[in-house]
């Protein structure tokens, strides 16, 4: 069970976090965590259970909550605090903490809701809950990523029903044209209406293809481009995670807060590389900069796009560059005009996130 502490009384955290270990509950130190960090951390580790110590300031701490159950909308969150104003209380549950502890009987109180989590917890499925995120990068241009990750969103569609794309290259908007599309809104809407943004008014925002892929398409114009929002693309992603069950994103290698936002949720990462010096040195380097970021290296894969061609790396020289294993090596097909590794791949996702297979096929 992972387990977050969100409190700015660090006292109060630790005498949760004590009780929690006590009975069982693995709660690392750095784990707990301040109210301003809770949703950012959320979106990293992804909790199944967050304990809220509610702050003075009553109405921030009711904002904390509401954004961290954006970032991760299936976590139980419990809410510590005085339990002498009702209406309070209703409030919290209302604004989505599952329940409301009383600060002045801590243990009973937290014990008692442990108890009580753990049997829903042995009666739900073992699995994650709400559907998957596959972010797409490629550390340098033109290795074929977003065509990659029009692929993966159109397979994906196929076996599942449907299936949900977010363009995050702004000011490119390369998926808009790949589909053939004609958005009438963008990103940079859904950033707009952040503040009040439920799954209904996401539909909106929508823009649906006939393979079954259901696009969030990119601002093509700069100044649309900057109302792009951390904050924003959190929001979308909860959401997204809701509404279907695998979400791809395309993103570029421009690691600013709303492209590190995607990284630090997805399930899995997709690094697409090219066989030659400058693509293999810029994915170490990326992989590097993530690592920092506290990005796990579980979460990663290697693929290397239009294998097979003059002049190039040899895999094998690539992988030890890297240091990371290639998860696929998808060839060039140079009957279908696929130049620089770019193509339409064909990917499966098995369950722990990796790839099962991939095959080029012809445009």
């Amino acid at each position: 069970m992972r387990v977050l502490v969100a409190s700015d009384d660090q006292a109060m955290a630790e005498r949760i976090r004590g009780i929690l270990v006590e009975h069982g509950v693995e709660c690392p130190a750095g784990h707990l965590v301040p109210l301003d960090s809770v949703a950012d951390r959320s979106g990293l580790l992804r909790p199944e259970l967050v304990a809220f110590v509610m702050p003075s300031d009553w109405i921030a701490g009711l904002a904390t909550l509401r954004e961290t159950r954006s970032v991760v909308p299936h976590m139980h969150a419990l809410v510590l605090g005085p339990a002498n104003d009702p209406k309070r209380i209703l409030e919290t549950l209302k604004q989505g903490a599952d329940e409301f502890l009383d600060r002045e009987t801590l243990e009973t109180e937290l014990v008692g809701a442990l108890g009580r989590f753990q049997a829903v917890c042995q009666r739900a499925d073992s699995g994650p809950n709400g559907g998957r995120i596959i972010a797409v990068l490629a550390p340098s241009g033109g290795s074929g990523a977003s065509t990659l990750a029009a692929g993966i969103s159109t397979v994906l569609a196929q076996e599942h029903g449907q299936a949900g794309l977010i363009d995050l290259r702004l000011g490119v908007a390369d998926q808009t044209a790949m589909f053939d599309l004609r958005p009438t809104r963008t990103l940079a809407d859904v950033c707009d209406n952040v503040g009040r943004l439920d799954q209904s008014l996401f539909e909106q925002f929508l823009t649906r293809h006939a393979s079954g892929v259901h696009l969030l398409a990119a601002p093509i114009q700069s100044e649309d481009a900057d109302r792009v929002t951390a904050k924003g693309v959190r929001r979308a992603l909860a959401l997204a995670r809701v509404r279907f069950p695998c979400v791809v994103v395309d993103m570029s290698n421009a690691l600013n807060a709303e492209q590190v936002e995607v990284l630090w949720q997805a399930d899995v990462i997709l690094l697409v590389a090219r066989l030659d010096y400058t693509s293999i040195r810029n994915t170490r380097r990326m992989i590097d900069v993530m690592v920092e970021l506290g990005i796990g290296r579980d979460r990663m894969r290697l693929v290397l796009n239009g294998c097979g061609q003059r002049r190039q790396l040899e895999v094998e020289q690539a992988e030890l560059a890297i240091g990371v294993k290639a998860s696929q090596c998808i060839p060039y097909n140079a009957a279908a005009g696929m130049q620089g590794g770019r193509g339409v791949v064909r990917t499966h996702l098995v369950q722990d996130h990796g790839l099962h297979r991939a095959s080029s096929e012809g445009a």
